[in-house]
């Protein structure tokens, strides 16, 4: 009789245990509540429930097809009852009120894991109840253990499907921002019931719409698992015991980093499987490495901009640009490429009192005056660490420094080891540069360095060529030469031809040393009396020559009587001067002969009156 009813039960469990094969998304609850009616079925109690291992709860969770037994007991075993052996008859520990009812635990067991208890409950357990309940446990254990291995098989099958899809959607990405969104939306559709967070070691675009948190390093943190996750580059598990939440922190790891943190929150488990963890990981892991591929593609595309940069940036500046067109020129590639507020191009003067000069092409905060305190400590800082200066927020290094600015570089122009200059970009915000765009600014005034110290020796040449080399004014040829402009552009203008007097027996009295030296004095007085577009020549020997463009006759005859008056007085030895003033207008002959040769008759005339004066000459057509 005992072995036609264990026949039958175990052909009623087979028959269960195939209808349960035959399910596309088989559900445990419905199956061990099947189970549950069918015991009660063979043996005469009033309830029969199964307490089921549960690895997100870490414990046994009731499952039941009585309703009235779930608001008899507790909904999870108790620990002390869990971790015998024997089974267990008692009533007081399992439920929750009194209750005339006696119970009966058995262990479901399984070599490998755990599976869980068979409960049952009725007026009386017989001997012979006893001896069926342990039977039918041993069959419901081997059945379970079937379930509970397909179960686990199909889930890892549908793991597999899920990584391999991730992974072929991650690879075929080459942005960071698609990556953490795929695989943020992948564990939302696994485990809907989490929450799920990004702590990122580094901005990427696009990423503010995502779930992120500021992974913070020093010591005041309050979240050290995500830090901890971070640095070690390992999983990282945090239960809280009050709430019977769970945080689960696992790193985006790469092959040469990583690249920050998943926190996966979970309100309703007190634990985490660790085949589940395993399966996180993995997809955490494929993550990582496809952001870090992602991130070398951005890095190979933008090494590739910045060489086509520099590219360019050498190409312009070697074409032989004038000085104000080089900086120009850099300026605009500053700004545009980097967002800069603020460009000085500063230029270290030799033989000279003033120590640095800021070159046109510098924006308007480095060519006033609130830039000097500035300027004289940070040059003198570049001077003595002979290397660039990169400052996140200028006001807390230098806090006795009034900058209106908080990102600051400074890279010196470095040429035969010597320091030429510096180009200084600045900016309001505080950390606006990266390091990346300091390097990248390195490297472009390095390869730009050449170009400006050709521009700056050129236009010395330049200056050398038309400037005399005795007093600084331009050189004859060259006055000429601007007075054909302006003869054709202008519409008047005053010519003044000056000789110092007696300057022959000047320097056979004092020999050609200090007759040189009282040039330099009569060309330096000259110099102050000079306007904007004044310029002023050493015509030969003595003769010194000054062109006022669009002066009257009388502005020329003012200039040219203050000048002998401002020799006679600050020239050591003293000495005198005679000038003779030309002038024409749109109505006269335009031609420079005619200017330089009438002036050059007054000179003369003003010799024969005695020198030290000045005398007008005569009007075109008066001319002899």
């Amino acid at each position: 009789m005992d072995t036609n009813n264990r026949l039958s039960r175990c052909e009623c469990w087979y028959r269960m245990l195939d209808a349960f094969m035959q399910e596309s998304a088989p559900a445990i609850d419905e199956v061990i509540a099947k189970i549950c009616q069918k015991i009660k079925q063979f043996i005469p109690v009033r309830f029969a429930a199964i307490f089921y291992y549960d690895p997100w709860k870490n414990g046994y969770s009731l499952k039941t097809d009585d309703s009235e037994l779930e608001k008899l007991t507790v909904g999870t075993l108790p620990d002390s009852i869990a971790s015998k052996d024997d089974s267990v008859e008692a009533g007081d520990e399992v439920f929750v009120c009194p209750s005339s009812l006696q119970s009966l635990l058995l262990p479901l067991r399984d070599e490998e894991k755990k599976l869980g208890f068979l409960f049952i409950a009725t007026d009386v357990i017989t001997d012979w109840c006893r001896k069926e309940c342990r039977t039918i446990a041993e069959e419901i254990s081997g059945q379970l253990r079937i379930i509970s291995n397909y179960i686990h098989t199909a889930k890892n099958n549908y793991n597999h499907r899920i990584l391999y899809r991730v992974t072929s959607s991650f690879h075929a990405s080459i942005h960071t921002k698609d990556v953490l969104e795929e695989i943020i939306s992948t564990l939302q559709n696994v485990y809907p019931g989490f929450d799920y967070y990004l702590y990122l070691s580094q901005e990427f675009p696009g990423a503010d719409d995502l779930p992120t948190k500021e992974l913070i390093y020093n010591d005041n943190v309050t979240n050290r698992f995500s830090v901890h996750a971070f640095l070690t580059g390992e999983v990282q598990y945090e239960q809280i015991k009050e709430t019977c939440e769970s945080n689960l922190y696992i790193p985006l790891k790469g092959k040469q980093g990583v690249y920050g943190v998943l926190q996966i929150y979970a309100s309703t488990v007190t634990a985490f499987p660790a085949e589940e963890v395993d399966f996180i990981t993995l997809l955490a892991n494929e993550a990582g490495n496809a952001m870090e591929n992602a991130r070398l593609y951005q890095q190979s595309k933008q090494l590739i901009e910045d060489l086509q940069l520099i590219n360019e940036t050498s190409h312009t500046l070697n074409s032989n640009l004038r000085l104000i067109e080089t900086t120009t020129f850099v300026n605009r590639q500053i700004k545009d490429k980097f967002g800069a507020e603020e460009i000085g191009f500063i230029l270290f003067k030799e033989d000279s009192e003033e120590e640095y000069e800021v070159l046109d092409g510098s924006t308007d905060y480095f060519l006033s005056s609130k830039a000097k305190q500035f300027l004289g400590n940070t040059l003198e800082l570049l001077k003595k660490q002979h290397d660039a200066v990169f400052i996140g927020d200028f006001s807390i290094k230098y806090p006795d420094i009034f900058l209106p600015y908080h990102s600051v570089m400074a890279i010196p122009m470095i040429q035969s080891k010597q320091i030429k200059g510096a180009i200084f970009v600045l900016h309001s915000d505080a950390y606006y540069f990266s390091f990346e765009a300091f390097k990248l600014i390195q490297s472009l005034v390095h390869h730009s360095t050449l170009a400006f110290v050709n521009s700056m020796l050129r236009e010395q040449l330049e200056h050398l060529v038309i400037t005399d080399y005795l007093t600084s004014l331009y050189s004859r040829k060259y006055l000429d030469e601007r007075l054909q402009e302006h003869l054709a552009e202008d519409e008047q203008g005053a010519f003044l031809l000056i000789d110092i007097d007696d300057f022959k027996k000047f320097n056979d009295t004092y020999g050609h040393e200090l007759g040189d030296e009282l040039i330099i004095q009569v060309a330096s007085i000259i110099k102050g009396h000079l306007g904007i577009d004044d310029f002023a020549a050493r015509w030969g020997g003595e003769e010194l020559a000054v062109y006022l463009p669009n002066a009257s006759i009388d502005d020329g005859m003012d200039t040219a009587h203050q000048l002998v008056q401002q020799v006679e007085a600050f020239t050591e030895p003293t000495v005198t001067i005679s000038v003779g003033v030309s002038y024409w207008n749109k109505g006269q002959d335009q031609r420079s002969g005619n200017v330089f040769d009438r002036a050059d008759e007054a000179l003369y005339q003003a010799k024969e009156l005695g020198k030290n004066c000045v005398v007008k000459a005569k009007c075109i057509g008066e001319l002899k």
